[in-house]
């Protein structure tokens, strides 16, 4: 017995090790994956746009120029990739949560290219996810080659996206914060030691590779007066609502260019075309905006027209819903912080005219505020945020500001949009992930798929007497309680009746009189998760179903037995679609 405890020792001691030197091994393919990435998109911007625009001589090019861009990038993602179920980091998670970390990295050279192509060409997009992307699939890669167990695939495939953002932005700290919070969703110490690693080799190797300080510059800003938090929540609160609208215009703009009846290369032609005329206007939406944002942070530039600003914040969304919803490659992140900088710019020159500077401080510290509640409020990823916005600037004085204008920009833009946009995609493939990317069945099913609509209804008038018959006709213990037009008034069950009859004689009474008004309600859109909870909140056995936007307009009925329908379907879902994702992985 204790040779063979010796032995497990052993066995566990020599896996962590390989552990550990897969995640370097990772840190420095994934640091080396992105930097080419980078190199392409550099070499893309002078040879594509520049090159293109200094041949015709006029700006104007640019508009030709990205609608040649679409129709190459729709003609060899259609020839070669097809159509995928979701955008960038959304089928990573996907992977993660049902396949084991199971990723198609045969496919992702191809897909960096054209990313390099795109945001080269100008497309209003960010490289980070595809950064995130090249760390992911080499992560995925290692472990299906060395036939990893899932639990070590998740691992490897989120230490991976670790090192892709630690080496876009040189951020390790917020690199192993977006894996855990994202990817992952999981906080375990088991998890932390490889995906940090494999972070701060990335950042290093990147580093050495280009020595840079922090991105956006050593910035020297704080906040000037407790009185001005306040004004930094109002930031959070007008974020909010932009970045709910940013998530919803750009599922609006995937769904309209998904279902126009044209060839992809066409599509994407025309958005091209579409996003260069943006472009001729407001070239600062091109590519990822980093000269812009840091133009912006820097407390020594010259004070930008705020109507300009909030022309470009708007713009920046409509160019990237554009771009991304309509078949170009990229990621959002970098337009997160475009919007977020120029948003919290703009409030920043605002706010200075109306209130004193020393209350307020510097403007640019609202534009760093802005960057970090936009990633909160698209991304849904509030540590990763703060993190990043503080490695970015190397300045902690305005970590506080950050918290606080990230914190009421999350709890608010997730009342106005309850999903980010990495989730909304999942969502609308049936998949909810929770903590720990477990699947959380019962939000994979809503009460129109399991609801019946034969409903036991009687008149409110009815005579409470001839209630016990109505029971026995229905086979129930609970009955709907309905007026002359159908128009739902409470529920009416037999421990009502019971209750009734012990208070004295029925002869009087009508069921209107016994039942309960004040009705637990759900609707077809709701989830069987949510569901339960009503159920369960108040130990009933059933719920009616009201229309939408009519609470007395009755549908239908859900019973208890109708949770276990609920379950046993989303079991069966969840299986059908780990093995289709397994199978389609296999085909590469």
């Amino acid at each position: 017995m204790l040779n063979r405890f010796h032995s497990q020792i052993d066995a566990l001691s020599s896996e962590n090790t390989l552990l550990l030197i897969l995640a370097v091994a990772l840190g420095l393919f994934t640091s080396l994956g992105v930097t080419l990435f980078r190199l392409a998109i550099t070499f893309f911007e002078v040879t594509f746009r520049a090159g293109g625009i200094h041949l015709f001589g006029t700006p104007l090019a640019i508009i030709p120029l990205l609608g040649l861009a679409g129709l190459i990038v729709g003609g060899l993602i259609g020839r070669f990739i097809g159509e995928e179920r979701h955008h960038g980091v959304a089928g990573i998670m996907e992977a993660a949560a049902y396949a084991g970390g199971r990723l198609r990295f045969r496919r992702m050279p191809l897909k960096v290219l054209l990313a390099a192509f795109s945001l080269g060409a100008g497309a209003s997009a960010g490289p980070e996810d595809p950064s995130v992307q090249v760390g992911s699939n080499i992560g995925s890669a290692l472990a299906q080659w060395l036939k990893f167990s899932d639990e070590r695939g998740r691992l490897l495939v989120a230490a991976g996206a670790a090192g892709g953002i630690a080496t876009a932005f040189h951020a390790p700290i917020a690199g192993v914060f977006f894996a855990l919070e994202v990817i992952l969703g999981d906080f375990s110490t088991g998890t932390f030691g490889v995906v940090v690693l494999t972070a701060v080799v990335s950042s290093a190797t990147a580093q050495a590779i280009a020595v840079s300080g922090p991105e956006l510059g050593t910035l020297t800003y704080s906040l000037s007066s407790p009185l001005g938090l306040p004004v930094y929540a109002l930031l959070g609160l007008i974020a909010a609502p932009i970045a709910a609208g940013f998530i919803g215009l750009f599922y609006q703009q995937a769904d309209f260019w998904h279902h126009l009846k044209l060839p992809r290369p066409i599509r994407t032609g025309l958005v091209g075309l579409l996003v260069g005329v943006i472009a001729y206007f407001l070239p600062q939406v091109m590519g990822s905006g980093t000269d812009l944002i840091n133009t912006l942070v820097n407390a020594s530039a010259i004070q930008t027209d705020v109507a300009l600003l909030i022309a470009l914040t708007l713009a920046k969304i409509v160019a990237t819903t554009l771009i991304l919803g309509g078949g170009f490659m990229g990621g959002m992140f970098a337009p997160a912080l475009f919007v977020g900088a120029t948003l919290g710019s703009a409030f920043g020159q605002v706010m200075t005219r109306v209130l004193p500077v020393s209350m307020l401080g510097d403007p640019a510290g609202y534009a760093i505020a802005g960057m970090a509640a936009m990633i909160a409020g698209v991304i849904r990823a509030p540590i990763t945020a703060i993190l990043l916005l503080f490695e970015l600037t190397d300045d902690y004085r305005l970590i506080l500001p950050l918290m606080l204008t990230t914190a009421v920009c999350l709890l608010v833009a997730e009342r106005l949009a309850p999903d980010g946009i990495y989730q909304v995609g999942l969502a609308r493939k049936g998949i909810r992930l929770s903590a720990g990317r477990e699947v959380v069945l019962m939000d994979t099913v809503y009460v129109r798929d399991v609801m019946t609509a034969q409903m036991p209804l009687v008149l409110y008038t009815l005579p409470a007497a001839e209630l016990e018959a109505q029971f026995a006709r229905y086979n129930t213990r609970g009955l709907i309680v309905v007026d002359e037009k159908g128009c739902l008034m409470g529920i009416v069950t037999t421990q009502d009746l019971r209750a009734a009859i012990e208070a004295g004689p029925l002869s009087n009474k009508l069921t209107a009189d016994i039942c309960t008004r004040e009705v637990i309600t759900v609707t077809p859109d709701d989830t069987m998760a949510e569901a339960l909870r009503r159920l369960g909140s108040r130990d009933l056995g059933r719920l009616p179903v009201i229309a939408v936007d009519d609470p007395c307009h009755i549908l239908g009925l859900l019973r208890r037995r109708d949770v276990i329908a609920a379950y046993e379907r989303a079991l069966s879902r969840r299986q059908v679609e780990r093995q289709k994702l397994r199978g389609l992985i296999e085909k590469g």
